[in-house]
């Protein structure tokens, strides 16, 4: 596994334009992988003040197209790739981490026979308690004031079959503790929740002494 960040130019028309729309920006990730086209994790994120795309792959990709269409002028380097086994390799059970997650949040209702309507949650104790029900399944545990969700909002784009996706997102900050660390591995590798290829499901983390997560 590759974790890769691309510090992105957000004053630029073109990446503008890009951020506006998951569908786009999903395709110049796509782009950076000579492998036919899947849904590898990937978040727009903030750091240290800049705008950066941080993807999550099984295969090293190359990013120099897309550094050098959107990416932020006189960044050095243009964009980075490290392996993330070091990182996976360290996980242990009751180790606490900083972490970032972006999720899609979504409950499903029924309306009789057959699949039910998936649903947004909108507030943020539905999105926290959407989280909390999640999280041993994934091999980690959450106290309930021990994370917040620092940001939710509506996307509303077009598909380029003309089809409109309409998706709440919201970003979790906190701290977590490791229960079952191969599980737990395997969360951070596949992701958590819906629209994976909208931007969502890629969880960070940061040791809890460093003020960033990412």
């Amino acid at each position: 596994m590759f974790l890769s960040r691309v510090f992105l130019d957000d004053q630029n028309r073109e990446t503008m334009r890009l951020l506006a729309s998951p569908e786009l920006m999903h395709g110049a990730v796509e782009g950076g992988f000579q492998s036919p086209r899947q849904r590898r994790l990937w978040r727009v994120d903030g750091l240290a003040g800049r705008c950066c795309l941080l993807v999550l792959s099984p295969e090293q990709p190359d990013f120099s197209r897309l550094a050098t269409q959107y990416g932020l002028p006189g960044a050095q380097p243009a964009w980075q790739t490290k392996p993330y086994e070091p990182l996976l390799s360290r996980l242990t059970a009751g180790q606490a981490w900083r972490f970032r997650l972006k999720a899609n949040p979504v409950r499903s209702v029924s309306e009789g026979e057959g699949r039910g309507k998936v649903m947004a949650h909108v507030t943020t104790q539905q999105q926290k308690a959407w989280l909390m029900s999640r999280a041993q399944a994934c091999g980690f545990d959450l106290a309930e004031d021990g994370f917040e969700v620092v940001h939710t909002q509506w996307h509303r784009f077009l598909k380029k079959q003309g089809h409109q996706v309409t998706l709440r997102t919201a970003v979790f900050e906190g701290t977590l503790t490791i229960l079952d660390a191969e599980v737990f591995r395997q969360t951070l590798v596949q992701g958590i929740g819906r629209a994976k290829a909208y931007g969502c499901g890629l969880l960070t983390l940061a040791s809890p002494r460093e003020a960033g997560v990412g």
